[in-house]
């Protein structure tokens, strides 16, 4: 099992990738986000020993939610059916239960 300053390291990188992209190119990288879901359950796995999660980490997953939201309300009506997408529902049942286990450990 990787290091967990690795761990870390890896999830704000792709989280800023992820924020780039959205930014550059006006979509969502599904492939970028699937690969912070497994990323974000190697986190959890080490978060759940500790009392606190990351302040840095904790800000960076808030901020790409909150950006994914908003790409998504600025790409309804465009043909494209993101919305609906699962990829995003895993990713925010992943973000919430991070915070769930930092907040109630």
């Amino acid at each position: 099992m990787r290091e967990f300053e690795e761990i870390q390291r890896d999830v704000s990188a792709i989280v800023r990738n992820i924020v780039v992209t959205m930014r550059k190119d006006r979509e969502l990288p599904l492939e970028q986000i699937e690969i912070l879901i497994g990323y974000l359950k190697e986190y959890k796995a080490y978060s759940r020993e500790l009392d606190v999660i990351s302040k840095k980490i904790a800000y960076e997953l808030f901020y790409l939610f909150i950006s994914i939201s908003s790409q998504m309300e600025n790409n309804t009506g465009k043909g494209e059916e993101v919305m609906d997408n699962y990829i995003i529902t895993r990713l925010y049942m992943t973000i919430t239960s991070i915070f769930n286990d930092g907040l109630y450990q």
